[in-house]
């Protein structure tokens, strides 16, 4: 059996019958993921899935279908919610820089929130909430000075590891282009008042990113329904905490899962003792879809530079681009009929014109590893497809299949050379 619940044999199954390289999904994991933060977390709080992760139409549509709201951060995922299933009244549109067609079309949708992140975009929602003769629900976005030094906007210094958890003030070190500053948060609430096309509802605040200890992510929360108590002592109607993600899942097979049960506990405790009834969004993608799904690609050659071994597959970071920080997640791997022998470092490459177009390096591989050998990268079912440089030297897209109770579906063709060509005009002279 595989980390993502499917057998070697059905793997092999979807490889001779849609090639590589290819995204391969199991759609019971999307579900048993789903369901496990619906039973766990306390009533008040609702999953909008974060097609950001994975925004393929059958995903989002299974986790439609299971009850999920969807938060988007573009007009091309919002038609996407769409098309998959999801209600308008039930998607929050998240990000900075909306451009005013976005939020043109999102208004006029029926978009059920818009997170606003500065005062002048909250003044283009309200004019053009007017124009349309709507009133249109918002959060305001918070940049909290609170962090730990794990948050995503927090640069990893040389800090001890048992320091690491610690709550720290940014003083004027957390800049950021999310948000207003919290120490402006009264003020810019203060001036909605003026824009009588909008409806506060409340505040959104996203601080962590993948996060494995659930004490962490809870020290977060807890400092959004600090100022969220403090705003609403204040006068402000906030009602509605969207709390973004954060949830996260081990890259290898040694880290221990996120305590689901636990931070269901004690966000349970955390909003009974608060003096305010919330409801809560928890923006979720990496969670729900990331163990969901692997990556394939096949051996293509193997050479040696400088004493180093490469292996070189059919698809790289066209396929599948992860970050540097990023890279050990590939390392999560198996070369298929040859997993127990995996004893000799190597780097795993793709076929670009290009030396950035790594996987990952010292990586451990079969010291047997030959050309037509299948490679299964794991836990790519998150930010796989939809984080690729796609269009880097006109490779095709991989395509995507998926198995769902046991029956293998194609969920995208793969892509064409012509597909490049679509919306180009060849002028001449």
């Amino acid at each position: 059996m595989q980390p993502l619940g499917l057998s070697q044999r059905e793997v092999e199954q979807a490889v001779l019958q849609y090639g590589t390289p290819l995204y391969l999904y199991n759609l019971d994991v999307v579900e048993k993921r789903y369901q496990a933060l619906a039973e766990t977390l306390p009533s008040n709080c609702r999953v909008y899935y974060a097609l950001k992760a994975n925004s393929n139409l059958t995903i989002c549509h299974r986790l439609s279908q299971l009850g999920a709201a969807a938060e988007v951060s573009s007009l091309g995922e919002l038609i996407a919610a769409l098309k998959s299933g999801f209600e308008a009244q039930s998607i929050v549109f998240t990000g900075p820089g909306k451009t005013s067609q976005e939020l043109w079309d999102a208004i006029a949708k029926g978009i059920g929130l818009i997170v606003v992140e500065s005062f002048n975009e909250a003044q283009r929602v309200n004019d053009i909430a007017k124009q349309q003769g709507v009133r249109q629900d918002v959060l305001l976005r918070i940049n909290p000075c609170f962090r730990t030094l794990n948050s995503c906007e927090v640069k990893a210094c040389s800090v001890d590891e048992k320091d690491r958890l610690k709550p720290i003030q940014m003083n004027g070190q957390g800049s950021s282009k999310f948000g207003v500053d919290e120490e402006e948060a009264d003020a810019v609430l203060d001036a909605f008042t003026t824009l009588e096309y909008l409806q506060l509802k409340g505040i959104h605040i996203f601080t962590e990113s993948n996060v494995l200890d659930y004490a962490q992510l809870l020290d977060s929360w807890r400092n959004t329904v600090t100022i969220a108590n403090r705003l609403r002592q204040a006068g402000h109607p906030i009602s509605i905490l969207d709390f973004g993600g954060g949830i996260g899942v081990p890259y290898n097979s040694v880290d221990a899962a996120f305590d689901l049960s636990g931070f269901g506990r004690e966000l349970t405790t955390l909003f009974a003792e608060a003096p305010y009834p919330y409801t809560c969004i928890l923006e979720i993608g990496r969670y729900i879809v990331c163990e969901a799904g692997c990556y394939i690609a096949e051996v293509v050659d193997i050479k040696y530079s400088k004493g180093q071994k490469f292996v070189i597959v059919n698809g790289g970071v066209h396929n599948i681009y992860r970050t540097p920080a990023m890279q050990n997640a590939s390392k999560y791997l198996q070369v298929l009929e040859k997993d127990a022998d995996m004893s000799q470092s190597a780097t795993l490459a793709g076929q670009l014109p290009t030396p950035i177009d790594v996987i990952t390096k010292d990586v451990q591989l079969p010291e047997s590893i030959a050309i037509g050998d299948i490679v299964m990268v794991y836990n790519c079912g998150a930010y796989g497809f939809n984080h690729s440089l796609t269009n880097f030297s006109l490779h095709p897209y991989p395509a995507e299949a998926a198995y769902l109770q046991g029956q293998l579906k194609l969920v995208r063709s793969r892509g064409t050379i012509e597909d490049f060509f679509t919306h180009q005009h060849l002028v001449t002279v």
